[in-house]
């Protein structure tokens, strides 16, 4: 693989502003449950600029740091699969099941693709499909 097969994957814009606003408007929850009387106080809005905030950095840091690379090194997914440990992908519901040789025993993992959009969970259970078919050995 060259710089220009390099595939990288970002969180679903729709999945980060959907995330983003429930946290900016969960302190709405305690007024509509009546945990807070009405009119809000000083302390009400704190609590909304803080919420405010957070979702504005979950937002920022989602938007901007990809969530999948494969390229000639490996998968990173959160954690950094070597191509030399990966055997074999198969696809599963929102999902890929690898399976890797990890601390000298091959196990499965699942990398969960629940933040990625429906046509980038099939690009890449497809290109890890295609890429990963090889032999799995026999634990030792």
């Amino acid at each position: 693989m060259s710089d220009q097969t390099k595939h990288i994957f970002y969180s679903s814009k729709p999945r980060v502003i959907h995330m983003a606003l429930n946290i900016a408007l969960a302190p709405i929850l305690l007024y509509l449950l009546g945990a807070w009387a009405w009119p809000p106080v000083i302390q009400h809005y704190i609590v909304f600029a803080i919420t405010a905030l957070m979702a504005l950095h979950y937002a920022r840091q989602r938007w901007t740091a990809p969530r999948l690379v494969l390229d000639d090194d490996g998968l990173t997914c959160g954690k950094f699969y070597a191509v030399d440990n990966i055997y074999k992908a198969e696809p599963s519901l929102r999902s890929v099941t690898l399976t890797v040789l990890a601390d000298g025993k091959v196990k499965s993992k699942v990398i969960s693709l629940g933040w990625a959009s429906r046509e980038d969970c099939h690009s890449i259970q497809q290109l890890l499909v295609d890429r990963f078919q090889g032999e799995v050995p026999e634990n030792s």
